[in-house]
């Protein structure tokens, strides 16, 4: 979003993306400055005529629903609720939110206030989904495992604005073993248990730069973490996912902001290639 965000969809044809997620402010601040229609306006021009499509908007890190300070769980609400107008004048079908971490007390405890504000915030703008994205479990982050998702969602009242995104390098840090055959199978089982399958509606792929079950959250270049190449090919020649929106969160450290991102989208449609994907 340098520049502004008329420039992204731009950036994404730059890479030879098929679909981009962003920000729509600054992702440290609790509010931005107001949007505009008019900005808003040509972002949707700008994404009609590159063909470039935003399938998610990505709530700033700030939000905490699950905080044991009352103050911080209000500023979270009043935060969310920017986001999703923010989403909806962008004309963007998916809000992406971190569930939250109750820090010192207990996870169940957190899961309880996210529940409590989610049911509080009642339903979100028409077109615009909220996804709980899983989580590594670092600092006690509420969503590590697909029960606590579901949990999340049921106490929330099942809302039908309410899905899932999954980050592949959270997965395997929470300890989800996606680099072998035993451990995926193992998460499609809790997935499809859980009810959650079919409510996986985006990818986040990146590679983990830390062991299975550290939880400790670090991103990685697809093929060359602990996942590895073999882990991605399951994800996106899945047949219940490879026709999801995947996106790339990876380092932007090669020599231009675009390199990494090339090589990443060029790996992943090998991986796809190599099994008849699509």
């Amino acid at each position: 979003m340098a520049g502004g965000l008329v420039t992204a969809p731009g950036r994404g044809v730059r890479i030879g993306a098929d679909v981009i997620q962003i920000f729509s402010k600054q992702n440290t601040r609790w509010m931005g400055r107001a949007l505009e229609e008019e900005e808003a306006r040509a972002f949707r021009e700008e994404s009609a005529r590159t063909g470039m499509e935003t399938v998610a908007v990505h709530c700033a890190y700030l939000i905490n629903l699950a905080s044991a300070k009352e103050a911080v769980r209000t500023r979270s609400l009043y935060a969310l609720e920017d986001e999703a107008s923010r989403a909806a004048m962008l004309g963007v079908p998916y809000l992406v939110m971190h569930p939250g971490s109750s820090g010192e007390d207990p996870e169940d405890t957190g899961e309880g206030r996210i529940s409590k504000a989610l049911r509080a915030f009642g339903r979100f703008p028409r077109g615009l989904t909220l996804l709980l994205e899983n989580t590594a479990g670092q600092g006690n982050s509420i969503g590590r495992t697909m029960e606590q998702l579901r949990r999340l969602i049921d106490a929330s009242g099942s809302p039908p604005d309410v899905a899932v995104c999954l980050d592949s390098a959270h997965l395997f840090e929470a300890g989800y073993d996606i680099s072998g055959d035993e451990g995926w199978e193992g998460l499609l089982e809790e997935l499809t248990r859980h009810a959650l399958l079919p409510l996986v509606r985006i990818w986040h792929l990146n590679d983990s730069k830390t062991t299975l079950g550290s939880r400790v959250d670090r991103h990685s270049h697809i093929g060359e973490g602990h996942i590895g190449l073999s882990g991605f090919r399951r994800i996106v020649t899945h047949p219940g996912f490879r026709k999801l929106p995947m996106l790339l969160e990876t380092p932007k450290d090669g020599q231009d902001e675009y390199e990494k991102d090339i090589r990443n989208l060029a790996t992943l449609r090998n991986l796809c290639a190599a099994r008849g994907g699509e």
